[in-house]
């Protein structure tokens, strides 16, 4: 089971250093990200990090919101440097633009922020940054309106593969049409699930059993498989564990959560306790030595982590421009 405790710990200690127009929501993202280290003072950690990324940030920058404190936490986890993960993402943002590829604000520095971390915050190589286009262009033939901007930080995640754009493009539309054939909602949540799944081993077929199989153990519990919940599904499918445990421990952790003061959403409370849960699955495979599961597990884990802090971060009272006006 996933140490709750110090995760815990590790939110309080952000949240007695927050802002007043910081989101709690992103602060629990935060935390999440750094739960599983040994960052003695994350707080301050945290806090720094992400106010080297403010006063680089131009004053329209999403780096200027709540999504930042997310950001720095990714960056204190791995030890890099700010200013030059900032460099770095600037670098690659400007190399989107010489490919003409459409602005998209807070989901396209996510994309980059994937493709920097993945070259440990190092300018990425010049042929992942085409790939993202690629990849985007792929996908558009087959799901010509539901493919956007928002599909940003996954083609960023599938560009440092070695699969090529062609095949990733039909295993992720088989994925789809067998969790259509499953009969789950068509749409852009189900797009995300069949991105998620197709970072891991399992055939289109078995990706959407393994995906159904998790859906129906937590509907046993009382959680519904709404659409707003294929991306949990999605990230659990990718662990090792019987679908019944794997509820079982999710349904567990997030009655934990919401035990705990300030209080959680059963929604918010679920998204962090499915990403404990991955974060636990990825030390188990650690420990075992499956190195490609904890690969796959870990690209997982970074792109829903950035995903969620995109989603809570444009919920949050502290947009962009309200934070900027503030500074």
């Amino acid at each position: 089971m996933p140490d709750v405790e110090r995760y815990l710990q590790v939110f309080e200690s952000l949240r007695q250093r927050k802002r007043w127009d910081t989101d709690v929501g992103v602060l629990r993202f935060a935390a999440l990200t750094l739960a599983a280290t040994d960052v003695v003072d994350p707080g301050r950690e945290v806090e720094q990090a992400a106010g080297v990324l403010r006063e680089l940030a131009r004053w329209s920058s999403p780096l200027r919101s709540s999504l930042r404190f997310v950001i720095a936490a990714m960056i204190v986890r791995r030890g890099l440097d700010p200013k030059a993960v900032h460099r770095s993402i600037e670098g690659v943002r400007e190399e989107f633009r010489r490919r003409r590829m459409r602005r998209g604000g807070t989901h396209e520095l996510l994309a980059a922020l994937m493709l920097v971390l993945h070259a440990e915050g190092r300018r990425p190589e010049t042929r992942s940054i085409g790939r993202v286009k690629e990849n985007l262009a792929r996908w558009k033939k087959d799901h010509r309106f539901l493919t956007g901007s928002d599909d940003y930080p996954l083609a960023a995640l599938h560009a440092t593969r070695e699969l090529s754009v062609e095949e990733l493009g039909i295993r992720v539309e088989r994925i789809y049409q067998q969790l259509r054939k499953a009969r789950y909602s068509r749409g852009n949540q189900l797009q995300l699930a069949s991105h998620l799944l197709a970072i891991g081993e399992r055939s289109a077929a078995g990706c959407a059993q393994r995906f159904d199989s998790i859906a129906r153990a937590l509907g046993e519990r009382k959680v519904r498989p709404t659409t707003s919940r294929y991306d949990e599904i999605a990230i659990l499918s990718l662990t090792a564990l019987g679908p019944a445990a794997v509820a079982r421990a999710v349904v567990s952790l997030r009655d934990r959560l919401r035990a705990a003061k300030p209080r959680p959403s059963s929604s918010l409370a679920f998204s962090l306790a499915a990403g404990l849960f991955l974060a636990e699955d990825a030390r188990r495979s650690e420990g075992l030595g499956h190195t490609r599961d904890l690969a796959a597990v870990r690209s997982a884990q970074a792109v829903i982590e950035a995903q969620q802090a995109a989603m809570i971060a444009a919920m949050s009272a502290a947009t962009v421009a309200a934070s900027a006006a503030s500074s």
